[in-house]
């Protein structure tokens, strides 16, 4: 079975032998053409050479200085705070029955005879070492005393100036909490 493109017979040897032939200043141009094309293509290559070259350099550079583990850190902790976003480390559940002004204002607690006002976070904390919600006995928390923040087990609270030697040595400490 002959193909169809290399049949040999009669028609196919005469179409050959009578198709036109270019002019011969279309082949020299040609030929110049395709000439010029080859001194061009180092210049392509070496762009190319260069744009590698450069490459290589910048990623030793940062390897160098540090660079590229910034970067892997950077990805490692935004893969963190993004499972920390779906899924919370901590899960804060209430120690006691909050009323709706103990979670928007300060909250006055007896702790160890003294009346101290605490942020409603707190409430808990101070409940689980002795304090009682409500001012004590001796008197409701004074807000135009001269107040003083005082820290206890990672909670701020507010107490008069008067309690806080005696806060101080039932655990308490000066200055805001340091978290």
């Amino acid at each position: 079975m002959k193909s169809f493109w290399r049949r040999d017979d009669d028609l196919e040897r005469e179409l050959r032998a009578q198709r036109p032939a270019p002019r011969p200043e279309f082949l020299s141009a040609l030929e110049s053409r395709i000439h010029g094309d080859r001194y061009r293509r180092p210049a392509r290559s070496l762009r190319l050479g260069l744009a590698g070259a450069l490459t290589a350099g910048m990623l030793v550079a940062l390897a160098g200085f540090g660079g590229l583990s910034y970067a892997a850190s950077g990805v490692t902790h935004a893969v963190a705070a993004a499972v920390h976003v779906v899924e919370p480390v901590h899960h804060a559940t209430p120690s006691g029955k909050l009323t709706s002004a103990m979670v928007q204002y300060k909250v006055q607690m007896c702790f160890k005879g003294h009346t101290v006002s605490v942020d409603s976070h707190a409430v808990g904390t101070l409940q689980a070492n002795g304090a009682t919600v409500g001012a004590c006995s001796g008197g409701a928390f004074k807000p135009a005393t001269k107040l003083v923040r005082l820290c206890f087990k990672a909670h701020n609270t507010q107490v008069a100036k008067k309690d806080v030697a005696a806060l101080l040595k039932a655990g308490f400490t000066k200055g805001f909490c340091k978290v």
